[in-house]
């Protein structure tokens, strides 16, 4: 008799801890449903604004072909041609966003993809001569036959390559950040080199560095400023999402770039502005100055404090050493 109340408290205890077991797993199910639903959640956001975004860029500009393949154009304003070679991680819709930071009202504003970059071709215009090609083309479609010239970052190359390669359509020659033939000897940082693969792998990354870290990245290059400078900012960089839409551009700029042999700087002769940042972390000063040696008719000026995003902090020193450079050279070319 005595044995029941141990028996039955031994069962008690089972059941208990069989309760306890059964509530902990019912927590985990639970935890797992909510984690999966949302991760459902976050990834069908993801791809709605995927969706909008690329509907968005394929709405602000046209497509034409040539010889070279599809190429992707806007073209804004009125006045004197301003051919914009963009930069990396982009497209034709840093020309657009340049217009608003920079509003060069005497000017025509051309900007386009370049070859890999959102809808232009790849397979025929890749190399810096055939981009130089591509960009005759265009001016030829739109019946204009010489114009300033402006490269940033990345497409600087494409710029110097056009101006050597095509001087008579080259009235002038602007290079805004630009990179040059002696980023291919400086030692890249690690860090933005293992950001870039990052960025270049993966849309969703791209999506939350966007959606969640844009200021942190701001921070990294050295971009100071609020209100209109941040819109500026967060402007310029609408169109790195989604990555998959200039992966292979970008790609084939840094293979242009460690392999290229076909710029020589000593022979470009357009009038050529040469304006870059001292606190510079994505192409180093280094390389402003060494272009602004080589190239015979040029002027170096150096925006203390600017940085690879000097067009949104110092957008009105730009915009007025721009209009000065270009003015007195259409004067004199009249």
């Amino acid at each position: 008799m005595n044995g029941f109340p141990v028996m039955r408290l031994e069962l008690t205890k089972k059941a208990a801890f069989m309760a306890k077991a059964n509530g902990k797993s019912g927590l985990r199910l639970l935890s797992t449903l909510l984690v999966g639903a949302g991760a459902l959640y976050i990834h069908r956001i993801f791809r709605t604004e995927k969706h909008q975004r690329l509907a968005w860029l394929r709405s602000k500009s046209q497509v034409i072909t040539t010889k070279h393949g599809t190429v992707e154009y806007s073209v804004i304003g009125q006045g004197q041609p301003l051919l914009y070679f963009h930069g990396g991680m982009g497209g034709y819709e840093q020309g657009l966003a340049l217009a608003e930071m920079l509003p060069l009202d005497d000017f025509q504003l051309i900007t386009f993809s370049r070859p890999g970059y959102r809808r232009t071709d790849i397979a025929n215009g890749g190399t810096l001569p055939e981009q130089a090609d591509v960009a005759c083309e265009l001016l030829d479609h739109l019946g204009i036959r010489t114009a300033t010239i402006l490269g940033l970052s990345a497409g600087g190359m494409s710029a110097l390559q056009f101006a050597q390669n095509h001087p008579k359509r080259c009235e002038q020659l602007i290079l805004l950040m630009a990179q040059g033939p002696e980023l291919a000897k400086s030692q890249p940082s690690p860090f933005w080199l293992w950001l870039m693969d990052l960025m270049m792998a993966s849309d969703f990354f791209v999506w939350l560095l966007m959606e969640g870290s844009l200021n942190v990245l701001t921070r990294l290059l050295r971009v100071q400023g609020s209100g209109n400078t941040m819109r500026n900012v967060k402007e310029f960089f609408a169109g790195v999402f989604p990555a998959s839409d200039w992966r292979l551009g970008t790609a084939n700029d840094v293979e242009q770039l460690l392999n290229q042999r076909t710029i020589n700087l000593t022979t470009i002769a357009a009038p050529t502005l040469v304006l870059h940042g001292t606190q510079d972390v994505i192409v180093p000063p280094i390389v402003a100055k060494d272009n602004a040696a080589k190239i015979s008719n040029s002027q170096l000026i150096m925006v203390d404090g600017g940085s690879h995003m000097m067009i949104a902090t110092h957008a009105d020193t730009i915009r007025q050493l721009i209009r000065q450079f270009v003015m007195p050279h259409q004067v004199n070319n009249r």
